[in-house]
Protein backbone atom coordinates (compact mmCIF):
# COMPACT_ATOMS: atom_id res chain seq x y z
CA UNK A 1 0.00 0.00 0.00
CA UNK A 2 1.52 3.63 -1.20
CA UNK A 3 0.39 6.46 1.13
CA UNK A 4 3.35 8.24 0.26
CA UNK A 5 1.33 11.08 -0.85
CA UNK A 6 -1.04 11.60 2.11
CA UNK A 7 -1.18 15.13 2.99
CA UNK A 8 -2.14 15.96 6.72
CA UNK A 9 -6.65 16.89 5.68
CA UNK A 10 -6.69 12.58 4.77
CA UNK A 11 -4.95 11.57 8.35
CA UNK A 12 -8.54 10.71 9.58
CA UNK A 13 -9.22 8.77 6.74
CA UNK A 14 -5.49 6.98 7.19
CA UNK A 15 -5.88 6.38 10.76
CA UNK A 16 -10.11 4.86 9.93
CA UNK A 17 -8.58 2.37 7.49
CA UNK A 18 -5.45 1.37 9.95
CA UNK A 19 -8.32 0.63 12.74
CA UNK A 20 -10.09 -1.55 9.86
CA UNK A 21 -6.76 -3.35 9.33
CA UNK A 22 -6.21 -4.23 12.69
CA UNK A 23 -9.68 -5.47 13.13
CA UNK A 24 -7.88 -7.98 10.41
CA UNK A 25 -5.05 -8.92 12.11
CA UNK A 26 -6.02 -12.44 12.09
CA UNK A 27 -6.26 -12.58 8.73
CA UNK A 28 -3.16 -10.41 7.78
CA UNK A 29 -0.66 -12.37 10.23
CA UNK A 30 -0.99 -16.13 8.65
CA UNK A 31 -1.30 -15.07 5.38
CA UNK A 32 1.72 -15.60 2.65
CA UNK A 33 3.55 -13.22 1.29
CA UNK A 34 4.44 -9.73 2.60
CA UNK A 35 2.41 -6.36 3.73
CA UNK A 36 4.97 -3.28 2.50
CA UNK A 37 3.50 0.15 3.60
CA UNK A 38 4.56 3.21 2.14
CA UNK A 39 3.97 6.39 4.74
CA UNK A 40 5.05 9.76 5.23
CA UNK A 41 6.87 10.23 8.61
CA UNK A 42 3.95 11.62 10.55
CA UNK A 43 1.35 9.12 9.62
CA UNK A 44 3.76 6.55 11.59
CA UNK A 45 2.43 7.09 14.74
CA UNK A 46 -1.25 7.13 13.25
CA UNK A 47 -1.02 3.90 12.02
CA UNK A 48 0.47 2.54 15.13
CA UNK A 49 -1.84 4.08 17.76
CA UNK A 50 -4.97 2.88 15.63
CA UNK A 51 -3.50 -0.69 14.52
CA UNK A 52 -1.62 -1.95 17.34
CA UNK A 53 -2.04 -5.46 16.65
CA UNK A 54 -0.69 -5.20 13.40
CA UNK A 55 2.25 -2.55 14.40
CA UNK A 56 3.52 -5.18 16.57
CA UNK A 57 3.64 -8.08 14.48
CA UNK A 58 6.45 -5.81 11.67
CA UNK A 59 9.45 -7.31 10.34
CA UNK A 60 11.28 -3.74 10.48
CA UNK A 61 11.31 -0.02 9.44
CA UNK A 62 12.79 1.36 6.57
CA UNK A 63 13.72 5.12 6.08
CA UNK A 64 13.38 5.95 2.07
CA UNK A 65 14.71 9.10 0.88
CA UNK A 66 12.88 10.52 -2.24
CA UNK A 67 15.28 12.30 -4.83
CA UNK A 68 13.75 15.74 -5.69
CA UNK A 69 12.54 15.20 -9.40
CA UNK A 70 10.09 12.85 -8.36
CA UNK A 71 8.67 14.79 -4.99
CA UNK A 72 5.00 15.67 -5.56
CA UNK A 73 2.32 17.54 -3.35
CA UNK A 74 2.65 15.51 -0.24
CA UNK A 75 2.90 16.68 3.30
CA UNK A 76 6.68 15.73 3.97
CA UNK A 77 10.07 16.46 1.93
CA UNK A 78 10.23 12.52 1.66
CA UNK A 79 8.59 9.70 1.72
CA UNK A 80 10.40 8.51 4.73
CA UNK A 81 9.15 5.97 7.55
CA UNK A 82 8.06 3.32 5.12
CA UNK A 83 6.85 0.21 7.43
CA UNK A 84 7.45 -3.62 6.46
CA UNK A 85 5.76 -6.47 7.75
CA UNK A 86 6.23 -10.08 7.94
CA UNK A 87 9.95 -10.60 7.00
CA UNK A 88 10.60 -7.66 4.65
CA UNK A 89 14.11 -7.12 4.72
CA UNK A 90 14.64 -4.31 1.91
CA UNK A 91 12.62 -1.76 0.08
CA UNK A 92 13.91 -0.54 -3.55
CA UNK A 93 11.37 1.58 -5.40
CA UNK A 94 13.07 3.12 -8.89
CA UNK A 95 12.67 6.86 -7.59
CA UNK A 96 13.77 6.15 -3.97
CA UNK A 97 16.97 5.87 -2.70
CA UNK A 98 17.89 4.20 0.80
CA UNK A 99 19.15 5.97 3.71
CA UNK A 100 20.24 5.84 7.13
CA UNK A 101 18.21 6.25 9.93
CA UNK A 102 19.48 9.77 11.75
CA UNK A 103 19.55 10.93 7.66
CA UNK A 104 18.58 14.58 6.76
CA UNK A 105 15.15 13.89 5.70
CA UNK A 106 14.67 11.97 9.12
CA UNK A 107 15.72 15.30 10.39
CA UNK A 108 13.15 17.86 8.33
CA UNK A 109 10.12 15.40 9.23
CA UNK A 110 10.82 16.41 12.79
CA UNK A 111 10.96 19.51 12.40
CA UNK A 112 7.80 19.87 10.33
CA UNK A 113 6.28 17.42 13.45
CA UNK A 114 7.56 20.41 15.78
CA UNK A 115 5.99 23.12 13.46
CA UNK A 116 2.69 21.38 13.95
CA UNK A 117 3.19 20.81 17.87
CA UNK A 118 3.62 24.27 18.39
CA UNK A 119 0.62 26.91 18.09
CA UNK A 120 2.03 30.29 16.54
CA UNK A 121 1.27 32.70 19.34
CA UNK A 122 2.81 30.87 21.62
CA UNK A 123 5.96 32.17 19.78
CA UNK A 124 4.64 35.10 18.22
CA UNK A 125 1.17 36.04 20.39
CA UNK A 126 2.78 37.22 23.97
CA UNK A 127 1.70 40.68 23.07
CA UNK A 128 -1.98 39.28 23.62
CA UNK A 129 -0.82 37.31 26.53
CA UNK A 130 0.39 40.53 28.58
CA UNK A 131 -1.91 42.88 27.18
CA UNK A 132 -3.85 42.91 30.17
CA UNK A 133 -1.34 42.84 32.31
CA UNK A 134 0.69 46.57 30.81
CA UNK A 135 -2.43 47.78 29.22
CA UNK A 136 -1.76 51.25 31.99
CA UNK A 137 2.06 51.07 30.32
CA UNK A 138 0.85 50.90 26.84
CA UNK A 139 -1.43 53.63 27.13
CA UNK A 140 1.39 56.18 28.53
CA UNK A 141 2.65 55.15 24.92
CA UNK A 142 2.54 58.96 23.90
CA UNK A 143 3.57 60.81 26.99
CA UNK A 144 6.19 63.14 26.53
CA UNK A 145 9.81 61.98 26.02
CA UNK A 146 11.05 61.10 29.26
CA UNK A 147 14.68 61.38 28.66
CA UNK A 148 13.86 65.22 27.91
CA UNK A 149 13.76 65.96 31.59
CA UNK A 150 17.11 64.70 33.91
CA UNK A 151 16.33 63.25 37.50
CA UNK A 152 16.67 65.53 40.24
CA UNK A 153 19.46 65.25 42.44
CA UNK A 154 18.11 67.83 44.80
CA UNK A 155 14.38 68.35 46.12
CA UNK A 156 13.74 71.53 44.02
CA UNK A 157 13.12 74.33 46.44
CA UNK A 158 9.18 74.39 47.67
CA UNK A 159 8.53 70.83 46.17
CA UNK A 160 7.07 68.18 48.71
CA UNK A 161 9.44 64.93 48.68
CA UNK A 162 6.01 62.95 48.19
CA UNK A 163 5.25 65.31 44.60
CA UNK A 164 8.37 64.55 43.63
CA UNK A 165 8.32 61.29 43.62
CA UNK A 166 5.06 61.41 42.27
CA UNK A 167 6.40 62.80 39.43
CA UNK A 168 9.55 60.09 39.35
CA UNK A 169 7.14 57.40 39.02
CA UNK A 170 4.98 58.46 36.18
CA UNK A 171 8.40 59.24 34.02
CA UNK A 172 9.03 55.71 35.30
CA UNK A 173 5.71 54.74 33.79
CA UNK A 174 6.88 56.97 30.55
CA UNK A 175 10.39 54.77 30.17
CA UNK A 176 8.54 51.28 30.47
CA UNK A 177 5.56 52.53 27.73
CA UNK A 178 8.63 52.97 25.41
CA UNK A 179 10.99 50.24 26.19
CA UNK A 180 13.78 52.14 28.26
CA UNK A 181 14.07 49.44 31.17
CA UNK A 182 17.51 50.20 32.14
CA UNK A 183 16.77 53.50 32.35
CA UNK A 184 13.18 52.64 34.22
CA UNK A 185 14.99 50.38 36.54
CA UNK A 186 17.85 52.76 37.17
CA UNK A 187 14.90 55.59 38.30
CA UNK A 188 12.82 53.08 40.09
CA UNK A 189 16.10 51.80 42.17
CA UNK A 190 16.95 55.37 43.24
CA UNK A 191 13.17 56.16 44.12
CA UNK A 192 12.79 53.41 46.49
CA UNK A 193 15.98 54.12 47.97
CA UNK A 194 14.68 58.10 48.84
CA UNK A 195 11.11 56.97 49.65
CA UNK A 196 9.22 57.33 52.51
CA UNK A 197 9.08 54.70 54.40
CA UNK A 198 5.02 55.36 55.42
CA UNK A 199 4.16 56.09 51.80
CA UNK A 200 3.19 52.23 51.20
CA UNK A 201 0.98 52.96 47.87
CA UNK A 202 4.20 54.02 46.13
CA UNK A 203 6.03 52.27 47.56
CA UNK A 204 4.08 48.88 45.96
CA UNK A 205 3.11 51.13 42.53
CA UNK A 206 7.40 51.23 42.57
CA UNK A 207 8.52 47.93 43.18
CA UNK A 208 5.67 46.36 40.75
CA UNK A 209 7.18 48.74 37.87
CA UNK A 210 10.47 48.05 38.34
CA UNK A 211 9.66 44.14 38.71
CA UNK A 212 8.46 44.65 35.31
CA UNK A 213 11.46 46.30 33.95
CA UNK A 214 14.05 43.50 35.44
CA UNK A 215 11.67 41.11 34.04
CA UNK A 216 11.71 42.61 30.33
CA UNK A 217 15.58 42.26 31.12
CA UNK A 218 15.57 38.59 31.21
CA UNK A 219 16.17 38.49 34.86
CA UNK A 220 13.20 37.40 35.93
CA UNK A 221 14.24 35.78 38.88
CA UNK A 222 15.13 39.13 40.32
CA UNK A 223 12.39 40.37 39.29
CA UNK A 224 9.83 38.24 41.28
CA UNK A 225 11.64 39.33 44.53
CA UNK A 226 10.36 42.62 44.05
CA UNK A 227 7.34 41.69 43.29
CA UNK A 228 6.31 39.87 46.09
CA UNK A 229 7.63 42.81 48.14
CA UNK A 230 4.93 44.93 46.72
CA UNK A 231 2.23 41.71 47.23
CA UNK A 232 3.50 41.77 50.73
CA UNK A 233 2.54 45.35 51.49
CA UNK A 234 -1.15 44.87 49.95
CA UNK A 235 -1.56 42.01 52.45
CA UNK A 236 -3.64 40.36 49.95
CA UNK A 237 -5.36 37.22 50.23
CA UNK A 238 -5.26 35.03 46.49
CA UNK A 239 -7.79 33.31 45.03
CA UNK A 240 -11.22 33.89 43.25
CA UNK A 241 -12.25 36.63 45.02
CA UNK A 242 -10.79 40.36 45.20
CA UNK A 243 -7.88 41.13 47.19
CA UNK A 244 -9.10 42.46 50.74
CA UNK A 245 -6.66 45.48 51.24
CA UNK A 246 -6.59 48.66 52.38
CA UNK A 247 -4.70 50.12 49.59
CA UNK A 248 -6.63 51.77 46.75
CA UNK A 249 -7.92 49.80 43.80
CA UNK A 250 -5.30 51.43 41.55
CA UNK A 251 -2.75 50.17 43.37
CA UNK A 252 -4.25 46.39 43.90
CA UNK A 253 -4.66 46.22 40.34
CA UNK A 254 -0.45 47.72 39.49
CA UNK A 255 0.83 44.86 41.93
CA UNK A 256 -1.66 42.47 40.43
CA UNK A 257 -0.79 42.78 37.42
CA UNK A 258 3.05 42.92 37.44
CA UNK A 259 3.55 39.86 39.61
CA UNK A 260 1.01 37.97 37.00
CA UNK A 261 3.68 38.91 34.14
CA UNK A 262 6.87 38.06 36.58
CA UNK A 263 5.40 34.62 37.15
CA UNK A 264 4.10 34.04 33.63
CA UNK A 265 7.75 34.93 32.56
CA UNK A 266 9.15 32.38 35.08
CA UNK A 267 6.64 29.67 34.04
CA UNK A 268 4.34 29.92 36.98
CA UNK A 269 1.50 29.71 35.44
CA UNK A 270 -0.85 28.38 37.54
CA UNK A 271 -0.04 30.81 40.26
CA UNK A 272 -0.33 33.70 37.59
CA UNK A 273 -3.86 32.52 36.79
CA UNK A 274 -4.40 32.78 40.31
CA UNK A 275 -3.17 36.70 40.46
CA UNK A 276 -5.48 37.48 37.21
CA UNK A 277 -8.51 36.04 38.68
CA UNK A 278 -8.14 37.93 41.77
CA UNK A 279 -7.61 41.14 39.81
CA UNK A 280 -10.71 40.40 37.67
CA UNK A 281 -12.68 39.65 40.54
CA UNK A 282 -11.75 42.98 41.81
CA UNK A 283 -13.10 44.78 38.59
CA UNK A 284 -10.68 47.44 39.02
CA UNK A 285 -11.37 49.29 35.46
CA UNK A 286 -13.49 52.15 36.98
CA UNK A 287 -16.66 52.67 34.07
CA UNK A 288 -18.24 49.67 32.49
CA UNK A 289 -17.23 50.81 29.39
CA UNK A 290 -13.67 50.24 30.65
CA UNK A 291 -14.52 46.58 31.88
CA UNK A 292 -16.09 45.73 28.46
CA UNK A 293 -12.86 46.40 26.74
CA UNK A 294 -10.25 44.85 29.18
CA UNK A 295 -12.74 42.18 29.32
CA UNK A 296 -11.62 41.11 25.51
CA UNK A 297 -8.13 41.48 26.48
CA UNK A 298 -8.39 38.85 29.17
CA UNK A 299 -10.79 36.76 27.08
CA UNK A 300 -8.09 36.13 24.54
CA UNK A 301 -4.99 36.23 26.75
CA UNK A 302 -7.04 33.11 29.31
CA UNK A 303 -7.74 31.01 26.25
CA UNK A 304 -4.03 31.17 25.27
CA UNK A 305 -2.75 30.53 28.41
CA UNK A 306 -5.47 27.68 29.04
CA UNK A 307 -3.49 26.08 25.66
CA UNK A 308 0.28 26.61 26.99
CA UNK A 309 -1.13 24.39 29.94
CA UNK A 310 -2.38 21.86 27.81
CA UNK A 311 -5.80 22.38 28.90
CA UNK A 312 -7.38 22.25 25.44
CA UNK A 313 -10.66 21.14 26.64
CA UNK A 314 -10.84 23.85 28.99
CA UNK A 315 -9.88 26.44 26.62
CA UNK A 316 -12.14 25.17 23.76
CA UNK A 317 -15.14 26.12 26.92
CA UNK A 318 -13.98 29.36 27.11
CA UNK A 319 -14.68 29.95 22.99
CA UNK A 320 -18.30 30.96 23.92
CA UNK A 321 -16.88 34.09 26.56
CA UNK A 322 -14.31 34.58 23.57
CA UNK A 323 -16.89 35.30 20.85
CA UNK A 324 -19.32 37.08 23.43
CA UNK A 325 -16.59 39.59 24.17
CA UNK A 326 -16.24 40.93 20.53
CA UNK A 327 -16.79 44.08 19.43
CA UNK A 328 -16.48 44.68 15.82
CA UNK A 329 -13.27 46.25 15.80
CA UNK A 330 -12.17 42.51 17.90
CA UNK A 331 -13.55 40.44 15.31
CA UNK A 332 -10.55 39.97 13.64
CA UNK A 333 -8.43 39.62 16.37
CA UNK A 334 -10.83 36.60 18.30
CA UNK A 335 -10.56 34.48 15.15
CA UNK A 336 -7.31 34.89 15.32
CA UNK A 337 -7.14 33.15 18.51
CA UNK A 338 -9.29 30.81 17.75
CA UNK A 339 -7.98 29.61 14.78
CA UNK A 340 -4.49 28.90 16.65
CA UNK A 341 -6.35 26.47 18.95
CA UNK A 342 -7.48 24.55 15.87
CA UNK A 343 -4.59 24.46 14.45
CA UNK A 344 -3.02 22.63 17.40
CA UNK A 345 -5.95 20.16 17.77
CA UNK A 346 -5.42 19.47 13.97
CA UNK A 347 -8.29 21.02 12.50
CA UNK A 348 -6.27 22.78 9.99
CA UNK A 349 -8.93 23.39 7.39
CA UNK A 350 -11.09 25.15 10.48
CA UNK A 351 -7.90 26.96 11.04
CA UNK A 352 -7.66 28.30 8.05
CA UNK A 353 -10.93 29.32 7.39
CA UNK A 354 -11.08 31.39 10.66
CA UNK A 355 -7.63 32.91 9.28
CA UNK A 356 -9.22 33.87 6.40
CA UNK A 357 -12.20 35.10 7.95
CA UNK A 358 -9.93 37.36 10.15
CA UNK A 359 -8.09 38.25 7.30
CA UNK A 360 -11.71 39.39 5.19
CA UNK A 361 -12.93 40.86 8.61
CA UNK A 362 -9.55 43.01 9.86
CA UNK A 363 -9.89 46.21 7.09
CA UNK A 364 -9.50 47.90 11.12
CA UNK A 365 -7.11 46.40 13.08
CA UNK A 366 -6.96 48.21 16.43
CA UNK A 367 -4.11 50.40 16.59
CA UNK A 368 -2.75 48.84 19.08
CA UNK A 369 -2.00 45.59 16.87
CA UNK A 370 -0.84 47.06 13.72
CA UNK A 371 0.95 44.17 12.83
CA UNK A 372 -1.68 41.37 12.99
CA UNK A 373 -2.70 41.70 9.86
CA UNK A 374 0.34 40.60 8.75
CA UNK A 375 0.96 37.91 11.45
CA UNK A 376 -2.85 36.85 10.12
CA UNK A 377 -1.46 36.25 6.63
CA UNK A 378 2.32 34.58 7.43
CA UNK A 379 -0.02 32.20 10.21
CA UNK A 380 -2.35 31.42 7.34
CA UNK A 381 0.60 30.77 5.17
CA UNK A 382 1.86 28.14 8.13
CA UNK A 383 -1.18 26.59 8.32
CA UNK A 384 -1.51 26.08 4.54
CA UNK A 385 2.25 24.29 4.54
CA UNK A 386 0.84 21.99 7.50
CA UNK A 387 -2.00 21.11 5.19
CA UNK A 388 0.36 20.30 2.05
CA UNK A 389 -0.66 23.06 -0.07
CA UNK A 390 3.05 24.66 -0.39
CA UNK A 391 1.73 26.78 -3.63
CA UNK A 392 -0.25 28.64 -1.67
CA UNK A 393 1.66 29.13 0.91
CA UNK A 394 4.32 30.59 -1.47
CA UNK A 395 1.42 33.10 -2.49
CA UNK A 396 1.17 34.59 0.59
CA UNK A 397 4.63 34.87 1.63
CA UNK A 398 5.71 36.01 -1.18
CA UNK A 399 9.95 36.46 -1.36
CA UNK A 400 12.11 37.05 1.14
CA UNK A 401 12.40 39.89 2.71
CA UNK A 402 15.99 41.85 3.18
CA UNK A 403 14.98 45.27 4.38
CA UNK A 404 15.09 46.05 8.38
CA UNK A 405 11.77 45.62 10.00
CA UNK A 406 10.06 48.74 10.99
CA UNK A 407 9.76 49.95 14.60
CA UNK A 408 10.30 52.80 16.57
CA UNK A 409 9.66 53.58 20.40
CA UNK A 410 6.62 56.05 19.51
CA UNK A 411 4.69 53.06 17.83
CA UNK A 412 2.24 51.65 19.68
CA UNK A 413 3.91 48.45 20.54
CA UNK A 414 7.33 49.07 19.61
CA UNK A 415 8.58 45.33 19.35
CA UNK A 416 5.35 44.51 16.79
CA UNK A 417 7.50 44.85 13.28
CA UNK A 418 10.29 42.67 14.43
CA UNK A 419 7.74 40.32 15.89
CA UNK A 420 6.11 40.17 12.53
CA UNK A 421 9.25 39.75 10.32
CA UNK A 422 10.86 37.21 12.09
CA UNK A 423 7.28 35.22 11.97
CA UNK A 424 7.37 35.70 8.23
CA UNK A 425 11.43 34.52 8.28
CA UNK A 426 10.36 31.50 10.01
CA UNK A 427 7.34 30.74 7.68
CA UNK A 428 9.74 31.02 4.59
CA UNK A 429 12.54 29.01 6.18
CA UNK A 430 9.72 26.43 6.78
CA UNK A 431 8.38 26.39 3.02
CA UNK A 432 12.20 26.36 1.71
CA UNK A 433 13.27 23.17 3.97
CA UNK A 434 9.84 20.84 2.71
CA UNK A 435 10.59 22.36 -0.90
CA UNK A 436 14.51 21.06 -0.32
CA UNK A 437 15.89 24.64 -0.39
CA UNK A 438 18.02 23.74 2.37
CA UNK A 439 20.26 27.15 1.29
CA UNK A 440 17.01 29.05 0.98
CA UNK A 441 16.02 28.18 4.58
CA UNK A 442 19.12 28.36 6.35
CA UNK A 443 19.61 31.63 5.33
CA UNK A 444 15.70 32.54 6.24
CA UNK A 445 16.50 30.78 9.91
CA UNK A 446 19.59 32.97 10.18
CA UNK A 447 17.23 36.29 9.86
CA UNK A 448 14.91 35.08 12.35
CA UNK A 449 17.40 34.72 14.38
CA UNK A 450 18.41 38.94 14.08
CA UNK A 451 14.87 40.07 14.24
CA UNK A 452 14.27 38.02 17.63
CA UNK A 453 17.16 39.48 19.03
CA UNK A 454 16.05 43.02 17.75
CA UNK A 455 12.36 42.23 19.17
CA UNK A 456 13.94 40.78 22.60
CA UNK A 457 15.22 44.44 23.21
CA UNK A 458 11.76 46.03 23.04
CA UNK A 459 9.52 43.45 24.46
CA UNK A 460 7.62 42.82 27.40
CA UNK A 461 6.70 38.78 26.60
CA UNK A 462 9.90 37.28 27.64
CA UNK A 463 8.72 33.84 27.45
CA UNK A 464 7.29 33.61 23.73
CA UNK A 465 10.41 34.83 22.60
CA UNK A 466 12.39 32.90 24.23
CA UNK A 467 10.57 29.74 22.80
CA UNK A 468 10.68 31.82 19.13
CA UNK A 469 14.65 31.43 20.01
CA UNK A 470 14.37 27.80 20.83
CA UNK A 471 12.16 26.67 17.93
CA UNK A 472 14.83 28.65 15.47
CA UNK A 473 17.74 26.56 16.68
CA UNK A 474 15.88 23.19 16.47
CA UNK A 475 14.98 24.04 13.08
CA UNK A 476 18.66 25.23 12.17
CA UNK A 477 19.67 21.99 13.74
CA UNK A 478 17.88 20.14 11.17
CA UNK A 479 19.98 21.26 8.57
CA UNK A 480 23.18 21.02 9.86
CA UNK A 481 25.49 17.79 9.43
CA UNK A 482 27.02 15.76 11.64
CA UNK A 483 30.68 17.40 12.95
CA UNK A 484 32.66 18.55 16.08
CA UNK A 485 30.70 21.25 16.89
CA UNK A 486 26.82 19.45 16.16
CA UNK A 487 27.02 17.98 20.51
CA UNK A 488 28.22 20.43 21.53
CA UNK A 489 25.51 22.82 19.80
CA UNK A 490 22.57 20.18 20.56
CA UNK A 491 23.96 20.02 24.72
CA UNK A 492 23.50 23.79 25.16
CA UNK A 493 19.85 23.54 23.23
CA UNK A 494 19.32 21.09 26.06
CA UNK A 495 20.23 23.61 28.80
CA UNK A 496 18.42 26.02 27.56
CA UNK A 497 14.83 23.90 27.22
CA UNK A 498 15.35 22.91 30.55
CA UNK A 499 15.87 26.07 31.68
CA UNK A 500 12.86 27.84 30.14
CA UNK A 501 10.66 24.85 31.20
CA UNK A 502 10.95 26.19 34.74
CA UNK A 503 10.78 24.78 38.15
CA UNK A 504 6.77 23.96 37.58
CA UNK A 505 6.89 22.39 34.12
CA UNK A 506 3.95 24.01 34.10
CA UNK A 507 3.85 25.24 30.02
CA UNK A 508 3.63 22.28 27.72
CA UNK A 509 4.60 24.18 24.55
CA UNK A 510 8.03 24.82 26.10
CA UNK A 511 7.64 21.15 27.07
CA UNK A 512 7.36 19.92 23.54
CA UNK A 513 10.33 22.69 22.63
CA UNK A 514 12.23 20.42 25.56
CA UNK A 515 11.06 16.91 23.94
CA UNK A 516 12.43 17.87 20.66
CA UNK A 517 16.15 19.28 22.25
CA UNK A 518 16.68 16.25 23.70
CA UNK A 519 15.61 13.80 20.85
CA UNK A 520 17.90 16.19 18.55
CA UNK A 521 21.13 15.90 21.46
CA UNK A 522 20.02 11.50 21.50
CA UNK A 523 20.37 11.39 17.81
CA UNK A 524 23.54 13.49 17.19
CA UNK A 525 25.22 11.79 20.52
CA UNK A 526 23.87 8.41 19.02
CA UNK A 527 25.53 9.29 15.71
CA UNK A 528 29.36 10.12 17.68
CA UNK A 529 28.58 6.78 19.35
CA UNK A 530 28.48 8.09 22.59
CA UNK A 531 27.42 6.19 25.61
CA UNK A 532 24.60 8.35 26.85
CA UNK A 533 22.81 8.79 23.88
CA UNK A 534 20.34 6.09 25.76
CA UNK A 535 19.66 8.30 28.83
CA UNK A 536 19.06 11.46 26.75
CA UNK A 537 16.75 9.51 24.85
CA UNK A 538 15.13 8.44 28.27
CA UNK A 539 14.76 12.00 29.42
CA UNK A 540 12.97 12.78 26.09
CA UNK A 541 10.61 9.23 26.90
CA UNK A 542 10.24 11.19 29.93
CA UNK A 543 9.52 14.69 28.95
CA UNK A 544 6.59 13.62 26.91
CA UNK A 545 4.67 11.57 29.31
CA UNK A 546 2.39 14.50 30.33
CA UNK A 547 1.55 15.23 26.52
CA UNK A 548 -0.38 12.19 25.88
CA UNK A 549 -4.12 12.16 25.28
CA UNK A 550 -4.99 16.22 25.89
CA UNK A 551 -6.07 16.33 22.09
CA UNK A 552 -3.64 17.83 20.47
CA UNK A 553 -2.72 14.97 17.19
CA UNK A 554 1.24 16.20 17.09
CA UNK A 555 1.37 16.01 20.77
CA UNK A 556 0.35 13.02 20.65
CA UNK A 557 2.73 11.45 17.56
CA UNK A 558 5.75 13.57 19.42
CA UNK A 559 5.24 11.31 22.46
CA UNK A 560 5.07 8.10 20.26
CA UNK A 561 8.06 8.88 18.54
CA UNK A 562 10.01 9.50 21.97
CA UNK A 563 8.96 6.26 23.28
CA UNK A 564 10.31 4.79 19.85
CA UNK A 565 13.23 6.43 20.01
CA UNK A 566 14.40 4.38 22.99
Amino acid sequence: MDASRAVYADTAAWTRLFSLWNEKRNVLGPSRGEVVVMLPAVLAPSFANAAPDVWSIRSGEYGIDEVAPARGAGLESGAQGALSFVGVARVALPAMAATAAGSVSRRFDDALLLLRAVPPLALFGGDLVVRPWVENLLSARWAADPMSEPIQEREPWGVEPSVLARRELRRADDMLAVRCFDGAEELLAGLLERADADDTELTAVALSELAIAIAAQDRADVAAVHGNRALSLLGAELGGGSARTALSPYVTACVLRANALVHWCLGHLEYAEQLDQTLAAGHEAPTEIARWFHRAFVARSRLLRLVERGQIAAAREQVPALLDSWLHTERAMGRIVIADLEFLSGNLDTSVRALDQARAEGTVWPEAHASLPRRCEVATALVEIARGNEERASKLLGGPRNSPAPSHLREPEPESGFRAEAFHAVTFGLLATVTGDRGGASLSFERARGLIADWGRWGLDRRSRLRAQLLIELLRAALEPDGDGAVAAARDLTRRAEALLGDTAEDQVSRVLAVAAHRELARRLASAGAGDARSVAQRAAALAQPLGNLGVPAWDALLTAAARSL
